[in-house]
């Protein structure tokens, strides 16, 4: 006590010491007041970061075998990570890293970066994206962008080019995200028709033969037809005259019949022949044009080479180089794990175009093909003998059949009789006729394979898959330096070689490849080469009119209003310079931040107004009133200097901890002043009342200050978002309860010591009145101890009953002055019928008074979609922007413009239409809404079983609405079983099937990207020529590779149908796990007026009844699984904070029952924070929770002076109960005057309709309740209480004055001993 007695003598002694300290105070105060970031929340460490991978055209299944499950079983190795989250939609794969609190977020960065670049990923995947969740990624103000006069292309380049890079320039953008803009790029989309042009033309230009045999063939078929219509003919006349004619006539006329029959039949047997033979000739010149053979040659040469020159250094690493082509057909692995070794050691670029399938069919041509085209021609040549003299018999053998044919009518008889042996005859050349057919159907399938043949060895079908193109063009759009070259005078010339295409025209004249016969094979001679645009393809407008939207997000060092400033001058300018254009902000962070200032700070001017009249009305004199009213901006200004050098920003929860802290900071001073002032009225000197009084009050309000300062101890032990948002708040309460204790012992009592010099003695009749009253009442409860304690115990069992009745929630809402439509339709709702409804629902919002600006967005739009590769047909979900007109601040209005959009949009038709209050998003929004229940396991299909069991039972619930468990936008799938056996017979594989029908189905690729007229344009390769579709997937054919009985390898096609089954069903749209084991996710939101909370523990009781299947498990998590994460954290935070303030309150009174019977009116006073709860209709939320922990540090104060002057008063010898009803007359004054002054700043946030209220409205509630509650429980149960329990006389150690003048001499006494000594040795 001396320390607190000599400092407050030294500046009541030296009154202009604290003059200079409180004019640096205010200076540096309101200097580090213009220096302090504003921002909308605390700086928040999110320990998460996800890594997002694009593989275009993938459904979620093969992302999630090709992406998400090698990345999750690397990255969960990461020092640090707590929890892998992972979902596998179409086209992309998204996985969240959870890490544990305090990691270095920085070095985990570079620690997944060097995992995520060693896992293989497939070719087609894009590269991964790694994004640290971080408050920053909230954009910090969204605008809108049109312009009279121009279309949304020209409105496009002005953004590019003008706006948005000007806007990028200005202090403190980060970066700005567009939404809306029209992007041109290059499609080359192969052409059919086309190709089969250029392939006729190759084939008709490279072997000629290939057109000769296809003539033969059709003059082989026309002869055939010849034939056997003379056959038909002859056959009906020879019935005709079996009766009329004789046997000579008959045999005649036969034979002329089959000599003719067979003379067609051999002649069409020749041609076939001769047009088989020609496609061999042709299929063997197409070899040998192609060199394959010398292709083949200089490999083999190759391998050999290989083979002396690394054998033994690639058999030391496990590598067998092959010696020769056939060896490396012979065996893929090796040949595989060979060209691996040689692109390591450096060889890439020599064996970039060699590949294993390259290498077989060069192989199966050289070393198959030949020899079978060989050996063919050799019997076709004997063939074509035979059936040449053959026909030139039967030639020479009808000479002279007219002569023979007149004799035989002259003499004919008998015909009847010899037409049963002509009828034979007949037949045998009918079989002639038919054998000739076969041998042309031969033909006609030697032709076909020797144009396949042919088309293959041309490189035209190699050059047309979406692989080879892409890198075709790469490699022609390339230009680089190469390095320096010197001339003979010794200066340095730059060799720069190639040029990038810079038009649609050079890429369309880009040469494929050149054939010999035929030219040059150009890009535009297989494809259609456009120009296309995406206009139209999104949804972007302002107040009905077409625009586009900018996201600006601020760097993390930056100011936000200073940055909204900027851009919002920025914009100005940009407006005055170029007429017609128009910049809309629809939402900014510095307007509600504003918001939030005004409204704090109008509280904390009401709060400190009524404070002042409370401290007018109790004390009635203007000089007292005035140095507590003194203390306010001081104590502020004191603690915004500890907040600027602790790194403390104004936000949302450290303006909220300013504003409640107003009622709180005056208390000091009030109890300091309040005991000045009445030693000052029983006439002691101003500068020794000054002294005395905060010397009698100084232990009282010094631990009173340290328990309410305790109670906020335990946040550091709080974890996660709960302690990110709360910790700003409590530190900046606790320095502004440090400043006013200072405050208190130093300025309170200088001044008083200068001003109170003279005073006059106020009579307080009324409240005279009201102690005497008090006093009485106190007696008759002393007298009658239960009935207090009965009322107090009972009201806390009712309230203690209440709270297992009420809502939980993580935070209340944050309203503003901007508001959010959400617009969902049907997934396969037509995009000209989505944007008309779109329409409807923004004529129907600009319809409502109030409103200012209605900015529209759908999916694809939103950054979110563009950064995941989303499809471009997104149409069934659209945002609305609002902003409210300026004179738009209180709920009650905001509530109003919500209930007119919902009246006026609730008869459009759509799924769903929501209305937020808020466009930045409640705070219980960024935590989570709703009921969510996640069922874990493995089987997709019983997942979907289990879920559909569980949305039974949510829907069972009252109170839940829109119940999914994402099905209701459900894809039709196909599931292709696959019969094994059958393929493996075939030669094929499960993963070969797999394979070949992905290659087919993927149809787009983006090959590179040019700059055409200064603007970017990728260029896109579209192939759709051979994509499956339904109706047409089991004809799909699936090449199989094998060997036949002499090892040679054999290639055949099947169709799909030979070996699979097809099952139509339905699939997930994405496939989400959880620690590497899959889940599905049931949701519903919640009605208004309903707690999700409270429904989940009737959910939760239905869950325990329900038996999953073995391996499978529900979890219920969501919003109520956070909350009830929080309500353990902080409950956990209570309980340390009550034993602190206990253990406090032991040191100040140097005894355990005192602070018991102080500690003991806690519990009692949570009671008024409750019944303030439930009179207002308000749930449990961390901000209610923080309140009771006020109100455990503030309601022990009261409860501490009390105790301390009614212990000084038994000491002196009064009687205990006379000892408690003076101590409540005496101090009744300072505690209702402590107790009101923050009750009445508190109800200003109580009372308030100010949307900006509204997040700290539940913690004031709780605090000025439960304060007013404690008021009463310290002035009648307190003294109950001590009556009951302090049954002894305190007592007080005698370790005498202050000063040593009392301690004996101990020196003295010893040089007396030593005297004495002396004289006796004497």
């Amino acid at each position: 006590m001396k320390g607190y007695k000599v400092m407050t003598k030294f500046f009541v002694k030296k009154p202009f010491f604290v003059v200079v300290a409180v004019i640096i105070i205010l200076l540096i105060g309101g200097v580090s007041l213009t220096k302090m970031n504003t921002d909308l929340m605390p700086d928040m460490e999110v320990p998460y970061m996800m890594v997002i991978t694009t593989e275009p055209g993938a459904s979620p299944k093969k992302v999630e075998n090709d992406v998400t499950k090698p990345l999750e079983s690397s990255l969960g190795t990461v020092n640090g990570v707590q929890n892998i989250q992972s979902r596998s939609a179409d086209n992309y794969s998204m996985i969240m890293l959870e890490f544990a609190d305090n990691t270095d977020m920085d070095s985990a960065l570079v620690r997944v970066s060097k995992i995520v670049d060693s896992v293989d990923l497939p070719d087609e995947c894009g590269k991964p994206n790694i994004m640290e969740i971080s408050m920053d990624m909230m954009a910090t103000m969204y605008v809108g962008v049109d312009y009279k006069g121009k279309d949304i292309k020209e409105l496009t380049d002005f953004t590019k080019n003008t706006l948005q890079p000007y806007l990028e320039r200005q202090e403190g953008v980060a970066s700005i995200t567009s939404m809306g803009l029209t992007t041109d790029s290059i499609e080359v989309k192969l052409n059919e028709d086309k190709i089969d042009k250029i392939n006729n033309k190759i084939l008709s230009k490279t072997n000629g033969k290939l057109s000769d045999a296809q003539d033969e063939i059709d003059e082989a078929e026309k002869k055939i037809e010849d034939g056997e219509k003379q056959l038909s003919e002859q056959k009906t006349a020879l019935e005709g005259k079996q009766e009329s004619t004789n046997k000579e006539l008959a045999d005649a006329q036969v034979k002329i019949a089959q000599a003719q029959a067979s003379k067609a039949a051999y002649e069409a047997s020749l041609n076939s022949l001769k047009a088989s033979k020609s496609a061999l000739e042709a299929e063997k010149k197409a070899y040998k044009d192609a060199k394959l053979e010398n292709t083949y040659k200089t490999i083999d040469k190759m391998f050999s080479q290989f083979k002396s020159q690394f054998g033994n250094v690639a058999e030391q690493s496990g590598i067998k180089v092959p010696g020769s082509v056939e060896e490396a057909v012979g065996n893929k692995k090796n040949f595989k794990a060979f060209i691996s070794w040689l692109e390591k050691l450096g060889y890439g670029e020599q064996t970039k175009d060699l590949s294993y399938d390259s290498l077989k069919q060069i192989y199966n041509a050289v070393k198959v093909r030949l020899p079978q085209i060989a050996t063919e021609l050799g019997n076709l040549e004997i063939e074509i003998k035979a059936a040449s003299a053959m026909s030139e018999a039967i030639s020479k053998q009808m000479e002279g059949m007219d002569e023979n044919q007149s004799k035989a009518i002259a003499g004919g008889y008998s015909a009847a009789a010899g037409f049963g042996s002509g009828q034979a005859q007949m037949s045998a050349a009918q079989t002639q006729m038919e054998s000739a057919k076969s041998e042309l159907k031969e033909a006609k399938k030697k032709l076909k394979d020797s144009r396949k043949a042919a088309v293959e060895n041309s490189n035209v079908n190699a050059l047309l898959t979406l692989e080879t193109l892409s890198n075709l063009i790469y490699a022609q759009n390339f230009s680089m330096p190469v390095g320096y070259i010197d001339d003979r005078k010794d200066n340095q010339w730059l060799v720069d070689i190639g040029d990038n295409f810079t038009d649609k025209k050079q890429l369309s004249n880009m040469v494929l490849t050149k054939i010999a016969g035929v030219g040059k094979i150009k890009l535009s001679d297989v494809a259609d080469v456009t120009i296309v645009d995406n206009a139209g393809e999104s949804y972007s407008k302002i107040n009905g009119r077409a625009a586009i939207l900018l996201a600006i997000y601020k760097s993390s060092t930056s100011n936000t209003s200073a940055v909204s400033n900027g851009v919002d001058k920025a914009a100005s300018e940009l407006e005055e310079k170029y007429s017609g254009l128009s910049i809309t902000s629809l939402m900014d962070q510095s307007d509600y931040i504003d918001m939030i200032v005004s409204t704090v700070l109008r509280s904390m001017l009401l709060g400190a107004i009524l404070a002042i009249i409370v401290l007018a009305l109790f004390l009635k004199d203007v000089k007292p009133t005035l140095i507590v009213a003194f203390s306010i901006p001081f104590s502020v200004l004191f603690a915004i200097i500890i907040m600027y050098f602790t790194g403390i920003t104004l936000n949302v929860m450290s303006l909220a901890g300013l504003c409640l802290g107003i009622g709180m900071l005056v208390d000091n001073s009030i109890v300091v002043m309040e005991n000045v002032y009445r030693l000052r009225s029983l006439g002691i000197s101003a500068p020794r009342a000054a002294v005395q009084g905060a010397k009698q009050v100084a232990g009282p309000i010094v631990a009173s200050t340290l328990t309410t300062i305790c109670v906020f101890l335990p946040m550091v032990y709080v974890t996660g978002t709960v302690s990110d948002l709360l910790i700003p708040f409590a530190f900046t309460i606790s320095y502004a309860l440090i400043a006013s204790l200072i405050v208190a012992l130093t300025v309170v009592p200088t001044i008083s010591a200068t001003v109170l010099k003279k005073t006059k003695t106020h009579k307080h009749t009324f409240f005279d009145k009201i102690k005497d009253k008090y006093g009485q009442l106190l007696g008759v409860c002393l007298r009658h101890k239960l009935v207090p304690l009965l009322i107090a115990i009972l009201l806390l069992v009712i309230c203690v009953i209440q709270v297992f009745r009420m809502g939980l929630v993580m935070m209340d809402d944050m309203e503003s002055n901007q508001v959010s439509v959400s617009l969902k339709l049907e997934d396969d709702v037509e995009k000209e019928e989505a944007y008309a409804t779109a329409d409807k629902v923004m004529e129907a919002i600009l319809k409502v008074d109030g409103i200012d600006k209605v900015g529209a967005m759908d999916g694809n739009a939103s950054a979110t979609s563009s950064m995941l590769g989303g499809s471009s047909d997104n149409f069934s979900q659209f945002s609305f922007s609002i902003i409210t007109d300026k004179d738009i601040t209180t709920t009650k209005q905001f509530k109003k413009i919500i209930k007119e959009i919902e009246n006026n949009t609730k008869d459009i038709e759509c799924e769903e239409i929501t209305v937020s209050s808020s466009a930045l998003g409640g705070m219980s929004g960024m935590m989570g809404q709703g009921l969510e229940v996640n069922i874990y396991g493995e089987n997709q299909e019983k997942l979907i079983d289990i879920s559909k069991d569980v949305m039974k039972m949510m829907q069972d619930i009252e109170g839940t609405e829109n119940v999914t468990n994402g099905l209701d936008d459900k894809n039709k799938q196909i599931h292709l079983e696959i019969n094994k056996n059958k393929a493996a017979s075939m030669g094929l594989t499960v993963a070969q099937i797999y394979q070949q029908i992905s290659e087919k189905i993927t149809t787009d690729k983006k090959a590179i990207s040019i700059r055409v007229d200064d603007k970017e344009m990728d260029v896109n390769l579209v192939n759709e020529t051979d994509k499956p579709d339904y109706e047409h997937l089991m004809n799909t054919e699936i090449t199989a590779t094998t060997r036949n009985d002499e090892g040679q390898e054999v290639t055949k096609k099947y169709k799909l149908s030979k070996f699979a089954k097809m099952i139509e069903g339905e699939s997930v749209d994405s496939i989400n796990r959880e620690n590497m084991s899959r889940y599905m996710s049931v949701t519903s939101e919640i009605k208004d007026g309903y707690n999700a909370t409270l429904l989940s523990r009737d959910l939760e009781k239905q869950i325990d009844k329900y038996e999953a299947p073995s391996g499978y498990s529900i979890e219920i998590q969501g919003e109520s699984a956070q909350v009830m994460e929080m309500i353990i954290q902080m409950i956990l935070a209570l309980a340390l904070g009550f034993v602190l303030v206990y253990l406090v309150m032991v040191a100040q009174f140097q005894s355990l029952l005192s602070p018991f019977i102080i500690i003991f009116t806690v519990p009692l006073a949570f009671t008024g924070g409750m019944i303030g709860l439930m009179l207002f209709g308000q749930s449990i939320s961390a901000m209610a929770l923080m309140g009771f922990m006020i109100l455990m540090g503030t309601v022990v104060n009261n409860g501490i002076v009390f105790v301390d002057y009614a212990n000084k008063l038994r000491i002196q010898g009064v009687e205990k109960r006379t000892a408690l009803i003076a101590t409540g007359k005496t101090r009744m004054r300072p505690i209702l005057m402590t107790a009101i002054t923050t009750i009445l700043s508190m109800s200003v946030m109580v009372f308030s309709q100010d949307a900006g209220n509204a997040m700290q409205k539940g913690m004031a509630i709780v605090v000025s309740f439960g304060l007013l509650y404690a008021t009463f429980m310290t002035l009648f149960i307190v003294p109950v209480l001590y009556d009951i329990l302090y049954r002894r006389q305190p007592k007080v150690i005698d370790v005498g004055e202050e000063n040593l003048d009392e301690i004996p001499d101990e020196t003295s006494d010893l040089l007396g001993e030593i005297g004495e000594d002396s004289r006796e040795k004497k």
